[in-house]
């Protein structure tokens, strides 16, 4: 069994937590792919003052909004928006329990949803994104690193030396990472 096939599996009767967001309610898509072992898609965020996540490595998505049908739809419709990327061809594999970043408590809450999709970025919206590309698996490094402006060291994934995952999106790729290992 190969690796997407374990996350279906994990995945496929799971009850996420879900968590009741009382202030700003956000979703991502970590979107997946196998080819010559599991691929995870990612996006360095632009350098945007006033951004407190300006410039860090995420998974694509963004803020509800009162047009969205649900939170899954404000993954797909921010996906499209910044990378142009359409989840509806792919397959959605299930969702993971819903976290905040560690600062904001429930005053900001982030859905994820892992979906299946073998897709290139489209249009990237250059005042969200800087970068988006697949990253395999099996080439993130698990060590502490040290962040500026972020005193201590902190766990994160990094990948060719230069991309940091850390923080909320390393939180996520842990707990899918939990699940199929």
């Amino acid at each position: 069994m190969n690796a997407l096939e374990r996350v279906t599996v994990a995945l496929r009767d799971r009850e996420p937590s879900i968590l009741e967001p009382q202030g700003k309610h956000a979703a991502v898509a970590l979107m997946l792919r196998e080819r010559e072992g599991l691929e995870v898609f990612v996006i360095k965020r632009a350098d945007r003052v006033g951004d407190p996540w300006s410039g860090h490595m995420a998974l694509p998505g963004g803020r509800r909004e009162p047009t969205d049908k649900d939170v899954y739809d404000t993954a797909c419709r921010e996906t499209l928006e910044e990378v142009g990327v359409d989840l509806s061809g792919g397959e959605l594999l299930g969702r993971l329990d819903d976290m905040g970043p560690r600062s904001a408590g429930r005053q900001f809450v982030v859905s994820t949803f892992v979906v299946a999709l073998d897709a290139e970025p489209g249009r990237i919206d250059p005042n969200e994104v800087a970068e988006a590309f697949w990253v395999p698996v099996e080439k993130l490094v698990e060590e502490d690193v040290e962040i500026a402006d972020f005193p201590g060291n902190w766990p994160a994934f990094t990948y060719k030396e230069r991309y940091v995952i850390w923080g909320l999106t390393h939180r996520i790729l842990t707990q899918l990472w939990a699940l199929i290992s």
